[in-house]
């Protein structure tokens, strides 16, 4: 039974087994006083307890004590009120420190699907950089987390290059050089045709215009000067053929000056060195050349009819550094 009288809120409960008990509490929050005690020793408990939680309804209940902030406990008289429990601030999830993502440019080019593709079926963890990023969400699903950023703007690269290992250029550098030097990557694989010979005539109307970017020397010679371990991939003719009906052959070249002789491979097969290069170990890139990086640099060519090689990372190892 509840009653009040003045500032006075009385409360008394009678349990199931004769038990009793009645609590003067004043009208002031929290100034709770037990006048009288009378219970049975079987129903002691019980009538404690319900007693209690008439109490609770008279001062707004536990939860609502809660839920606004107050103490569940509160001070008796007399007592001083107990200080407030600063609660610990939740530890901030640190960023993961282990670079295992690899970040491929100009993912949404002919190339950078089959790239993609291939990192994919490896279980490699993927960043990529693409004009659309809702279409590579609904392509690729959850393998892949693709941004679209200004690779001219220091900032949204390095929002890009977070936790990234290996970079995998596919089209222009933009800023991705001092970016990625800034954010400590460890390899930077550039897919080139400079210095390459090219299809001319009625057959160079055929290239794919997301390759043109590929033929600018610049862009190689500031890798290979580059104070990042870089592989540089050089291919001739890019042909949208099916891939794996080749043998491979891979050919180290000292200088940008490429070959000579007409040479060709498959876009399949291309994807599939560039992806060798960026995820496999190549201790050969750890020794320091100079005041320049080591680098590998080799052109990649069909050579007839054949299998693709079963160990790319021992041919790749196999490539003296530059």
């Amino acid at each position: 039974m509840l009653c009040h009288k003045g500032s006075i809120i009385s409360a008394s409960a009678v349990g199931p087994l004769g038990g009793s008990c009645l609590y003067i509490v004043n009208a002031a929050p929290g100034r709770v006083r037990r006048a009288s005690h009378v219970a049975q020793s079987n129903g002691k408990n019980i009538g404690q307890k319900l007693a209690g939680e008439l109490l609770d309804v008279a001062l707004a209940g536990p939860k609502m004590r809660k839920w606004y902030g107050q103490k569940s406990n509160m001070p008796r008289d007399g007592e001083e009120p107990e200080p407030p429990i600063e609660q610990e601030p939740e530890p901030q999830q640190e960023e993961s420190a282990e670079r295992d993502y690899v970040l491929v440019t100009d993912a949404d080019t002919p190339t950078g699907e089959l790239v993609v593709l291939q990192l994919i079926l490896l279980r490699a963890n993927i960043r990529t950089l693409v004009k659309d990023t809702a279409a590579a969400t609904t392509g690729y699903g959850p393998y892949v987390e693709p941004i679209s950023v200004d690779t001219n703007s220091a900032g949204e690269l390095a929002r890009a290059l977070r936790n990234v290992r290996c970079v995998v250029v596919l089209g222009k550098l933009g800023s991705i050089l001092p970016a990625a030097q800034k954010a400590g990557i460890q390899r930077v694989v550039l897919l080139s045709t400079a210095g390459m010979p090219q299809p001319g005539g009625f057959a160079a109307l055929f290239q794919n215009p997301a390759d043109a970017a590929l033929k600018e020397a610049p862009r190689e010679a500031a890798v290979r000067s580059s104070s990042i371990p870089h592989v540089v991939v050089k291919a001739g003719c890019i042909q949208d053929v099916p891939g794996g009906s080749s043998s491979i052959n891979i050919a180290p070249l000292n200088s940008s000056s490429g070959r000579s002789q007409q040479c060709s491979i498959s876009r399949e097969d291309l994807a599939s060195a560039i992806v060798a290069s960026a995820v496999h170990e190549l201790p050969a890139l750890q020794r320091k050349q100079g005041s320049s990086a080591a680098g590998l640099v080799f052109e990649v060519r069909d050579a007839g009819p054949g299998q693709p090689p079963d160990n790319w990372e021992q041919l790749l190892n196999g490539i003296p550094a530059v």
